[in-house]
């Protein structure tokens, strides 16, 4: 029943920052370099991205899809890391980098989120009894 509804969270916070990164991009850059800018807002989104990924890695192994779900939580916790000890400039480049990207690399990285997230709560349905 826990892991029910902490994969049902994931899932839900996948698809909804999915949704905002396909509709309204401009927002989404502007509280994501709000976000990483602060430092105290910036340590606890990598803190909760660790405790998303380790749910992941450590709930996946009772769904069909385990190595999908383990791989993204790897991804996820190694990301957080990056971002928890990268220095000031580095996290300046990467947000520059992000907001010279084309309109269609948000809306695809949205895409990509929303699939996941309906992915991982298809599966996660499967899974409960």
């Amino acid at each position: 029943m826990v892991t029910l509804f902490l994969f049902g969270l994931i899932s839900l916070i996948w698809v909804a920052a999915g949704t905002a990164m396909m509709a309204i991009p401009s927002w989404w850059n502007g509280w994501v370099r709000r976000t990483l800018v602060d430092p105290v807002r910036r340590f606890l989104l990598t803190q909760g991205m660790i405790l998303g990924g380790l749910i992941l890695v450590l709930g996946a192994p009772m769904h069909r899809g385990h190595w999908l779900w383990v791989t993204v939580g790897l991804l996820g916790v190694g990301k957080a890391l990056v971002l928890l000890g990268a220095p000031e400039s580095l996290c300046n480049r990467m947000l520059n980098l992000w907001e010279r990207s084309p309109l269609w690399a948000y809306r695809l990285s949205g895409l990509t989120l929303v699939v996941l997230g309906t992915f991982l709560t298809i599966d996660t349905l499967r899974v409960s009894p």
